[in-house]
């Protein structure tokens, strides 16, 4: 072989040696630690033990064992809970058990794997200090009471039947948290009849005590049947509960100006009065949301405001004293912001003004469609908006030129210029969506919702049987959502329960499956409505 033919088999064997190929480590685990063997073992009777061995098939870790270990009935004193190897864990029980009672240590989300960290999901362990373990079972599902979306990590306790008082100051008999699904099971269950109650238990003390969570309760009791595990599953609909009594939350002052006031209830008029005034004649304007629970203060004057204390009064009850602390500089114009709207009454144009209006100059406001000014009426619309009504015509093209110093704020300040391009919709462009409801109470009133992206409402419309059909026209296309509330009380909103009466809050139904609107379609939902 000549020089040549050396010097091209050395090229190709480095070229071969340079090839560099990654080194597998094989498939991923993600098998969850699995238990093995048990110390007294698993469904132990006349049970006695001060400790509990649990070894699994490898090597284990514990994570926040005092968050997420519940034991059903809960003890008195928490059980110490220790690694004793490096595939065991140690539970320690710090207290003797009641007798004749049957206990469950779910560790389940507690104990995970070394490697990955694989929870061992599920994973309990049963014993009985009596002569049976009991095999009673109660499942069911928690979803929030508004949205119907699966209410994860809530806790449902099990009372004596009757016995609310030890929702807010004792612990329930049993005990469970609900799933990633909102579901939950609790069983090893005596027979008998027990409350079931729902908790999101934020300070983790087993009991209903603080104002922020939110709960759930059955409107009767709940007969628990040893020897049948097909009973109906139990529906529970988490919500915040209304104040007992009227409170400020939480408040602060906007961007222009306004005082905004969140109260722990609706509230129906609000006044407020600087406790160091003497005199003079400031006035505060109140914006309420659609909730009547947050409210928009407008001051009449917004000068030497941070010196003073502010008395704040929710119907005949004075709540708190507030003061005005500004922490953003104030724009110098009065923004503004306009929308087309169209729906079945016609098509109008909404301005928007970030503060209160006192006037406007309609000389400053044109509305033109092509070169031509198209007519319209102007009027109030409310506290920060004015409605332009005009003649539409399919597809018209429309511009809107909002000139300087058009509108007028409380304060003084004025509009800066505003130039908008607006088009009416062309029907052939838009849909139709008629939506017939079946199986409604004609004792009760009803709100329709569409909804858009997020749950946003885009229109409404209240119905009763009598009237369950409802037809939306000029819908732009794309898909929506169908909301219907049940609105006890005829107040246009829905209401959370309460827990002082009992009362639960107001039932809500969404349509299986979102409904795609399609532009020059008509399209039909018949949507039969289960009252349970």
């Amino acid at each position: 072989m000549g020089r040549s033919g050396v010097v091209l088999a050395m090229v190709v064997l480095l070229g071969g040696c340079a090839s560099v190929q990654p080194i597998s480590g094989g498939e991923q685990d993600v098998k969850a630690p699995a238990l093995i063997h048990a110390r007294p073992p698993d469904r132990s009777t006349s049970f006695n033990a001060r400790a509990i061995l649990l070894e699994f098939d490898e090597r284990i870790q514990l994570d926040r064992v005092r968050e997420r270990m519940l034991v059903s009935p809960p003890l008195d004193t928490a059980p110490d809970v220790r690694l004793v190897g490096p595939t065991r864990l140690e539970v320690r029980l710090n207290a003797p058990l009641a007798p004749n009672t049957t206990y469950t240590f779910n560790l389940g989300e507690s104990v995970k794997d070394l490697t990955e960290g694989n929870i061992a999901a599920g994973l309990s362990y049963v014993v009985s200090t009596g002569h049976t373990v009991d095999s009673g079972m109660v499942a069911g599902a928690v979803t929030n009471a508004f949205t119907g979306s699966a209410a994860k990590g809530i806790l449902v306790g099990l009372y004596a039947a009757g016995d609310t008082s030890a929702f807010r100051t004792g612990r329930p008999a049993y005990m469970t948290r609900t799933d990633a699904a909102g579901r939950f099971t609790i069983g090893n269950l005596p027979q008998g009849r027990f409350s079931v109650m729902a908790l999101q238990d934020k300070n983790g003390n087993y009991r209903y005590d603080l104002p922020n969570e939110e709960i759930a309760f059955l409107d009767g009791d709940h007969v628990l049947i040893t020897s049948d595990s097909s009973a109906a599953p139990v529906d529970l609909r988490v919500f915040l509960p209304v104040s007992a009594r009227q409170q400020v939350r939480a408040y602060t002052v906007t961007a222009d100006g306004a005082l905004e006031v969140v109260f722990a209830k609706g509230v129906d008029s609000v006044r407020v009065r600087d406790v160091g005034r003497e005199g003079g004649s400031l006035s505060w304007t109140p914006e309420y949301s659609t909730t009547q629970d947050t409210v928009l203060l407008w001051p009449s004057d917004t000068t030497l405001l941070a010196s003073g204390r502010y008395e704040t009064q929710a119907g005949s009850e004075v709540v708190d004293t507030l003061g005005y602390r500004p922490t953003r500089k104030r724009p110098f114009h009065t923004g503004l912001a306009a929308q087309l709207i169209e729906g079945n009454e016609g098509a109008f144009i909404v301005l928007r003004s970030s503060r209160p209006i006192a006037e406007w100059d309609s000389t400053r406001i044109s509305l033109r469609s092509d070169s031509a000014d198209v007519p319209y009426r102007i009027g109030r619309k409310g506290l920060r908006s004015l409605a332009l009504e005009f003649e539409a015509r399919d597809g018209m093209p429309l511009r809107l030129l909002v000139g300087p110093k058009a509108v007028h704020d409380i304060h003084g300040g004025v509009n800066d210029s505003l130039r908008v391009s607006l088009g009416a919709a062309m029907e052939r462009s838009t849909g139709t969506l008629e939506v017939n409801l079946s199986g409604l109470d004609p004792t009760r009133r009803y709100i329709l919702q569409l909804l858009e992206g997020q749950q946003r409402v885009q229109q409404e419309v209240r119905v009763v049987a009598a009237d369950p059909v409802v037809q939306w026209k000029l819908l732009s296309p794309g898909m929506r959502d169908l909301r219907l509330i049940e609105d006890m009380n005829g107040n246009g909103r829905w209401d959370p329960g309460e827990w002082a009466t009992l009362k639960q809050p107001e039932r809500t139904w969404y349509h299986t499956g979102s409904v795609n609107i399609r532009a020059a379609w008509e399209v039909k939902v018949d949507w039969p409505i289960d009252g349970r």
